[in-house]
């Protein structure tokens, strides 16, 4: 399982759609999306309608039994893919939530964690970011929206603060193209002022 976690406003909901939509049709993989994000219907609805459109399963889980439900369900997937509510790292109660649904799912099947975080976030608030979620999880780096910023000495300092491996990166709006796997060089070379 993938399970992606993160603030709100990051990009989380596109950038699950545009990974899924690269592995069931690129890849050819089984793929189900899971949403506990509960609390932003929207968000809950897009994914619906990504799903519907890549033909693949999509639940809405509200409980820790319903996850477990769903696991068993989707258990002959290649993929399942789970999107957390993005919260404010100030609230508890959200933040325990995730936590049951991350803690129930890894005792069903193994399962990688994204922290998804939007290379134009300030410097100052990426780390209380990670800092807050590396207290709950271990994860890896996911960054949304590097088209948007030059900021990309970020990306480098949060992965040597965190000690995170870099997964992804998304660079655009377009479901599933603007996505890629992190690649260090490209982004050694910008760092550096040569082209993109």
């Amino acid at each position: 399982a993938l399970v992606f976690i993160g603030p709100t406003g990051v990009g989380k909901t596109t950038t699950i759609a545009k990974l899924a939509s690269k592995l069931r049709i690129e890849e050819k993989k089984k793929v189900a999306l899971i949403t506990v994000d509960t609390y932003r219907i929207a968000a809950a609805e897009q994914l619906r309608t990504y799903a519907a459109l890549m033909e693949t399963p999509f639940r809405v889980v509200y409980s820790v039994e319903e996850m477990e439900q769903a696991v068993n369900d989707f258990r002959d997937y290649d993929y399942i893919m789970v999107d957390t509510a993005g919260h404010s790292v100030r609230n508890e109660e959200q933040k325990t939530n995730i936590m049951n649904f991350i803690k129930a799912l890894s005792q069903k099947l193994e399962s990688d964690n994204y922290l998804v975080l939007s290379a134009t976030t300030k410097y100052r608030d990426l780390i209380e970011i990670t800092d807050e979620y590396s207290a709950l999880v271990k994860y890896k780096l996911l960054f949304t929206k590097m088209d948007e910023t030059l900021a990309n000495g970020n990306l480098y300092n949060i992965r040597m603060k965190t000690g995170a491996a870099m997964s992804y990166i998304t660079n655009g709006q377009d479901v599933p193209d603007d996505i890629e796997v992190f690649d260090a060089q490209k982004i050694v070379k910008v760092l550096l002022g040569g082209r993109h």
